[in-house]
């Protein structure tokens, strides 16, 4: 199954985006809050050597995925940054 596939299947992608979030969501409250979002995306600057993101940045990115202004990142919205994710994803390759 290709990205593209994954991405044109509703079903399919809500199971990726289910395993990716519940990695996430480390207090399993169903929510990712913005300690959960920080604690990732310094691993993701520490895979890519980069500098780790700031408070700022964090904040930033949790009002952007944030669409229901409830100050915390759900499933549904979650889903919405992981499709946004494969799509850029299967355009670069």
């Amino acid at each position: 199954m290709s990205i593209k596939d994954i991405i044109n299947d509703e079903k399919k992608l809500r199971e990726v985006a289910r395993v990716a979030f519940e990695s996430v969501d480390t207090d399993k409250s169903g929510q990712i809050d913005n300690a959960e979002l920080a604690k990732v995306m310094e691993g993701i600057s520490n895979d890519l050597g980069v500098a780790p993101p700031s408070k700022a940045e964090v904040d930033e990115v949790l009002t952007h995925l944030d669409t229901d202004k409830s100050g915390k990142i759900d499933f549904d919205e979650f889903v919405v940054l992981i499709k946004d994710v494969l799509t850029a994803m299967s355009e670069s390759s």
